[in-house]
């Protein structure tokens, strides 16, 4: 601020001094040559006078009485020459010399005598340069009073707009409280107070929505409790396997809903981004396998998920979660044929690959699906999911882009974390099912954690062998589930006509 009114203020003042120091030079030059002038005539005239009493006197016209009127006291301190040319004489002249392009005045006296009168170049120009120092002291003179005085504005104005700042800053943390002290330049007066005002309504909202935030982690948590009660009262006193091992996964689904209250609840109070941490991906996409697959074969679409068998990467396991959910449910929403979720890594960097074999996105629509409010045309959604994805993973320092169009394919690159780097492995495609009825149950089996139940059967959990694994018999019959490899788990029909869902042995 303090530069811009210094240098306008100069080059205000610059502009004004040659503006005004030009024309005045060049009109000191045209007065000098003016008062040179009629100095010349009136040493001409003197000239003549004398001249022609010498001649009427019968007297010659020699260089000591031309030397008499160049020394006269009436024409002290000015330089000239005065040359006369009598007829029949030779030129006789007195005074300096008057060098090249001399102020010349001529005339012809009364008996036929020439007189001519001389004034040197030098003379105009000494003269014209004590007009050109007054003009450039007074030019300097005046551009030093503009700098003191632009460098007095600009404190009297840069002060205040600091302090506006600075109360802007605190504002912003919620610190300011003290009243505007008035600085005496209206405009800034009324920003400050308009600024004031707007900082109080911010507050009340914030205030408001804190209120609220509270009123509806409370209102959220209760029921989610009471809800997780229930279902370990019924993971506890059901005799039916896949009712407890449903109950369980519904357990798991809620603490999950939880931690995203939580983590929507107080990201507006942190200051601080949150630190990621490792995170192995092959949980992840187990989970969200397993989460989905039930809606898929609703859909009588196909879910497959590829990842290797270690693949960590630098993030969070909520929000990370949160974004592969976002990117599967666009695809089950918006895509058509076969979702394939693939993990592609390398020492550096990891991209988790979501695409279908839907007819893609609207290339109008672009790279806009990343924006809040923007869906495409036939979308019932809000707009809001994509970029929410986006910005989780941007707060684990990864990317979220669109990576082709038509078929629709989006790319989570991560930062990969120290791990074995073993072949990639891949979950079973579940082949297509029947349309399923409202309200039937589908029931799924998880990977065993390492405990036993004992209902109306024994289950046998955490016995596996060289690619076999081997379940218990269950209260209403036994189950046989497909053989699991490497990397590759076997989904078969149960006896009693519950589907064994593919679950990778390592997950």
């Amino acid at each position: 601020m303090r530069q811009r009114i210094l240098q306008a203020t100069i080059i205000t003042v610059l502009l004004a001094v040659l503006m005004l120091g030009i024309p005045l030079a060049v009109s000191w030059l045209l007065v000098v040559r003016s008062d040179l002038n009629a100095a010349a005539i009136d040493i001409h005239r003197h000239t003549i006078v004398a001249v022609d009493e010498r001649l009427s006197q019968g007297q010659p016209v020699d260089e000591a009485m031309l030397q008499e009127i160049v020394e006269s006291p009436s024409f002290s301190g000015q330089r000239f020459r005065v040359v006369v040319q009598v007829a029949g004489q030779a030129p006789v002249a007195a005074g300096a010399e008057a060098g090249e392009h001399p102020l010349t005045v001529s005339g012809a006296g009364l008996r036929n005598e020439t007189v001519e009168v001389q004034i040197p170049q030098s003379e105009v120009r000494s003269q014209t340069a004590s007009a050109w120092v007054l003009i450039i002291v007074a030019g300097l003179a005046a551009l030093s009073i503009s700098v003191s005085v632009a460098l007095w504005q600009a404190q009297r104005i840069s002060a205040p707009l600091a302090r506006l700042t600075r109360r802007a800053e605190a504002l912003g943390t919620g610190r300011a409280r003290a009243p505007w002290e008035a600085s005496g330049i209206a405009e800034i007066d009324t920003v400050a107070e308009q600024l004031a005002s707007s900082g109080a309504m911010l507050n009340e909202r914030l205030e408001a929505e804190s209120a609220l935030a509270s009123d509806a982690s409370h209102q959220l948590r209760t029921p989610l409790t009471a809800l997780s009660m229930r279902l370990d009262e019924i993971l506890a006193t059901s005799s039916e396997e896949w009712v407890r091992e449903e109950a369980r996964i519904s357990l798991e689904q809620i603490d999950r809903l939880t931690s995203v209250v939580h983590d929507l609840i107080n990201a507006p109070r942190s200051s601080q981004r949150r630190t990621p941490g490792v995170v192995e991906l092959r949980q992840v996409l187990t989970q969200q396998s397993e989460e989905w697959s039930p809606a898929f074969r609703a859909a009588q679409r196909e879910l497959t998920i590829q990842v290797p068998r270690t693949a960590a990467v630098w993030g969070s396991v909520g929000p990370l979660t949160q974004v592969v959910a976002t990117l599967i449910e666009n695809s089950l929403a918006h895509g058509g044929g076969r979702t394939q979720v693939k993990v592609r890594r390398n020492e550096r960097s990891t991209v988790i690959e979501v695409s279908d074999q839907g007819a893609g996105i609207d290339p109008a629509l672009g790279k806009r699906v990343f924006e809040r409010a923007v869906s495409g045309p036939r979308s019932k959604g809000t707009g809001v999911g994509l970029a929410l994805a986006r910005t989780l993973v941007e707060d684990d320092g990864g990317r979220l882009e669109l990576l082709a169009e038509r078929p629709a394919t989006f790319g989570v690159f991560l930062i990969s974390a120290p791990g074995d780097e073993a072949q990639e492995g891949a979950f079973p495609e579940p082949p297509p099912a029947a349309p399923v009825e409202q309200g039937a149950v589908l029931p799924r089996r998880r990977p065993a954690r390492g405990r036993g139940r004992q209902s109306d059967g024994q289950r046998g959990d955490g016995q596996r062998g060289d690619g076999q694994r081997g379940d218990g018999p269950r209260g209403d019959g036994p189950r046989g589930d497909g053989q699991s490899g490497d990397g590759q788990s076997g989904d078969g029909p149960s006896p009693d006509g519950q589907s064994g869902d593919g679950t990778d042995p390592t997950a």
